[in-house]
């Protein structure tokens, strides 16, 4: 009972949440610190709504009356209490109603997610028939599925190490046409993989993969793009539970069942003629869109306490990494025609859970004082803009409540029934302007010095026999001595390694241009174009 309240309450995040409010600070190259507050209504209130009035969950009445409650008032529930991606997370830290709670573990939320799809199923008509334990574990496997084994052998195999004794790998790959994936079901699973069973698998995944790609962005570690990566965990958990080893036909089997699913719900969404027909596509929709999305993010459930008759504060604290990734170019194109931050590894990239409450609140900040938010700019999954320019100067914010940019805060709220789920904020970051002027300055001025010790040691004319010809040990030092203070700009501690990333371009290029002045200085010296009177 408490799986399927669990599973209700995924779906109707909207209805119990009143308020979901996150703030997110850039203090490092490395990590964003996150706090996420979810304000909850009363469940009593919640369940008393009548059908037909917004907030209104069917049979949610009849599952808490089920519950009984302690002597304080609180039952116990599984609750969903939020969605993380599938990336490196530190220092996790969940409370509900100010006490701490216990997380189920992982391969239990990945089957409360997989029933979810099997929730949306029926909800849009699909014949569930074939939705047995075969396919749940399947999705099951997806939705866990940590792919950092197979993303090891994609890398040795498909990119150029900068150590040349990797570039076997790659050449091998090429010359033998070994596929990294095979090779990866092959150390994995408990028997061999022929050819053309392997041939088959991936037809069908390809075929999966084409409903993916429509949802999200591509994804080699995706296990919902690539459901063949999810076998050796479904063959471990199969083998965990005493169910018997994994063979060719039951993979076969579930792989023909989850595209059977995919495929169903694909035609399910065009169907839009009726009432009826409507609700089964908004179902069928959001099917598609979910199973996409829990490839490559998990949803934390707690076992908690909770009140009935009284409003409560889930809150989730966290630290995230940061992605300064090239490769997001491809799917993330920025609307400039030139973006220099993007190319230069300036621009982070923060993944933001937008519609799991009436309204939503996010703010992204940086701790320090030398960084400020050049621009920020919201994404949906497929890298387009949320808010399209309609004419020059002005844009069209039908899907936003309010926005706020400043070199300090980026803030975003909305309230609209039909906003993004789940969106990308690009924040392009720069040095504030006083650093960076000073840097450029001296990148300047150091170029300049360089020049003027080499004009001045070559266009020195001799009149007199004791004239000197080029530069005097006195003029080479008015020009050297102001190395001492760039130098110190090259040596001094940064407030924090944000600061760093940001200034490692310029930085590179000053003490390219000091060594540069340095060189000329000895080797104008060493060949007498530098005279010193004895």
């Amino acid at each position: 009972m408490r799986e399927e309240l669990a599973v209700t309450l995924l779906h109707h995040l909207r209805a119990w949440r009143m308020r979901a409010i996150e703030r997110i600070e850039l203090s490092s190259a490395l990590w964003s610190v996150r706090e996420r507050e979810i304000h909850v209504k009363p469940l009593a209130r919640v369940a008393a709504v009548r059908p037909g009035l917004p907030g209104h969950i069917p049979g949610f009445y009849s599952q808490l009356s089920h519950f009984p409650r302690g002597n304080d008032g609180k039952i116990e529930l599984i609750l969903p209490i939020a969605e993380l991606p599938k990336a490196p997370l530190l220092d996790l830290h969940i409370t509900v109603d100010q006490e701490p709670v216990y997380r189920i573990p992982l391969d239990e939320g990945a089957r409360l997610e997989a029933a979810y799809i099997e929730y949306l199923a029926l909800r849009a008509g699909i014949n569930v028939a074939d939705f047995d334990a075969d396919l749940a574990d399947l999705l099951s496997a997806i939705f866990f599925l940590p792919a950092s084994q197979y993303g090891y052998i994609w890398k040795k195999y498909n990119q150029l190490s900068v150590d040349p004794r990797q570039w076997r790998h790659p050449m091998l790959r090429r010359l033998k046409r070994r596929d990294p994936l095979k090779m990866f079901l092959g150390a994995f699973l408990h028997f061999d993989v022929k050819d053309h069973i392997f041939n088959e698998w991936s037809e069908v995944s390809s075929k999966i993969r084409e409903y993916v790609i429509q949802e999200t962005m591509e994804d080699y570690r995706n296990g919902a793009e690539n459901p063949l990566i999810a076998l050796p965990q479904m063959s471990r958990e199969m083998e965990r539970l005493g169910r018997g080893a994994l063979d060719e036909a039951q993979c076969t089997h579930r792989l023909n069942a989850l595209y059977s699913l995919l495929r169903d719900a694909h035609v399910r969404k065009n169907h839009t003629e009726t009432e009826e027909a409507l609700s089964g596509a908004e179902a069928a929709t959001e099917l598609l869109s979910t199973y996409a999305n829990f490839g490559n993010r998990w949803t934390a459930f707690a076992h908690c306490w909770v009140p009935v008759d009284k409003p409560f504060i889930i809150t989730v604290k966290e630290k995230r990494s940061i992605y300064f990734q090239h490769a997001w170019h491809k799917n993330f194109k920025s609307a400039r025609f030139f973006p220099t931050a993007e190319h230069f590894g300036k621009t982070a990239w923060a993944s933001i859970t937008f519609a799991d409450a009436e309204t939503n609140h996010m703010s992204i900040q940086t701790t320090d004082t030398s960084v400020r938010l050049h621009d920020c700019q919201a994404l949906d999954e497929l890298g387009i803009p949320t808010e399209k320019p309609f004419k020059k100067g002005e844009k069209i914010d039908g899907e936003l409540d309010e926005e706020s940019k400043t070199a300090e805060r980026y803030l975003r709220n909305d309230s609209t029934p039909s906003r993004r789920k789940r969106i990308w904020i690009k924040c392009d970051l720069r040095l504030n302007r006083t650093a960076s002027l000073f840097l450029y300055l001296a990148m300047a001025i150091t170029a300049f010095g360089t020049s003027l010790l080499i004009w001045r040691a070559t266009e020195g004319k001799p009149t007199d026999t004791e004239a000197l010809h080029g530069l005097t040990a006195k003029d080479a030092a008015v020009v050297l001595i102001p190395v001492a203070f760039v130098a110190s700009l090259l040596i001094s501690k940064e407030s924090s390694t944000l600061t760093m990333r940001l200034r490692k371009l310029r930085q590179s290029i000053l003490l390219i241009e000091l060594f540069i002045l340095l060189g000329t200085a000895f080797f104008l010296y060493v060949f007498h174009a530098i005279y010193a009177k004895p």
